[in-house]
């Protein structure tokens, strides 16, 4: 039953990012965007394993983790239109939206910016003897960047719990790990600093909440890392497709899913939910337009 309900809230989460990638076909926000799709599962389950007082940082790509956070759509897409009802109050956006009251406490475009910031924040809530632990979300582009392996120093020396999650796409902007740099294997590099790791993929929501559990009741005695393996379906920012010629192309009428394999979330979480999928699915489908129509009144209230 509980993974039944975690892959209703990725399907929920993935239909949410569809409206937005449609509005923002339609240039309907002022803002650079930065759509999840394929990282849904990980919002879920981590959304799932955190408790109160808990606390995540976040990069430019938050959407799932927002929408996840949130469990509603109208407080992040009215933040997206820079509105007072938003969940920034209209003010922060998207690369910088937080949510105080769903535990989002800091988000930066900056690459690697978030990770020695939720490391004052794990230090604070060590100080003051508190259960809390942080969660920082980061990327296999940000492991390059010296607040990266400052911040596992420093939370190691001091026991911080705090719980670091790379996001691993295999790519920074454009280019592929590859093309840019030489591999980078985080359990070794974990492992010389005594921190354990644990290694995330193939969008089980079981397998990723029971990981996230662990690591939070680990992280109580110092810093825990996680690699997760994740397939980035959208392009950097903005639409997708973005223009004529793009290669990739995503479109709400064609469905939650992407592509029928495990690296999309909607897919298996379809397969999770059995005989239930096509009723559930069709369910939030219908319910796609009044989402469309609300964000259309909510952009243009004068028609």
């Amino acid at each position: 039953m509980r993974v039944r309900e975690l892959a209703r809230r990725v399907l929920r989460v993935r239909l949410w990012q569809h409206v937005v990638n449609e509005e923002m076909k339609r240039g309907r926000y002022r803002i650079p965007i930065h759509a999840a799709f394929g990282h849904e599962a990980l919002a879920v389950a981590l959304d799932e394993a955190m408790e109160e007082g808990d606390q995540l940082a976040l990069t430019h790509r938050n959407m799932a983790y927002q929408f996840a956070r949130a469990r509603a759509f109208e407080p992040v897409h009215r933040e997206y239109l820079l509105q007072p009802a938003g969940a920034g109050g209209g003010r922060l956006g998207s690369m910088n939206l937080t949510q105080p009251g769903r535990g989002i406490v800091y988000t930066s475009s900056i690459l690697g910016n978030n990770l020695p910031v939720a490391c004052g924040l794990a230090l604070a809530h060590k100080l003051r003897g508190t259960d809390a632990v942080v969660f920082a979300l980061t990327g296999d582009g940000a492991m390059e960047e010296g607040a990266f392996y400052e911040t596992l120093v420093f939370a190691r020396s001091h026991r911080l719990p705090l719980v670091v999650v790379v996001e691993n796409n295999d790519h920074s902007l454009a280019s592929r790990i590859a093309e840019r740099r030489s591999p980078i294997d985080l359990g070794k590099l974990a492992g010389a600093l005594d921190i354990p790791c644990r290694e995330l993929a193939g969008n089980e929501l079981g397998s990723y909440l029971d990981a996230f559990v662990q690591a939070r009741k680990q992280a109580a005695g110092g810093p825990v890392a996680m690699e997760a393996h994740v397939r980035t379906f959208c392009n950097h920012a903005g639409a997708t497709p973005g223009w004529a010629a793009d290669p990739r192309s995503l479109s709400l009428g064609a469905g939650l899913t992407i592509e029928p394999t495990s690296e999309d979330p909607a897919y298996g979480a379809s397969l999770a939910l059995g005989g239930e999928a096509a009723a559930f699915t069709e369910s939030l489908l219908k319910l796609a337009s009044g989402l469309s129509d609300a964000v259309e009144e909510a952009a243009c209230p004068s028609r």
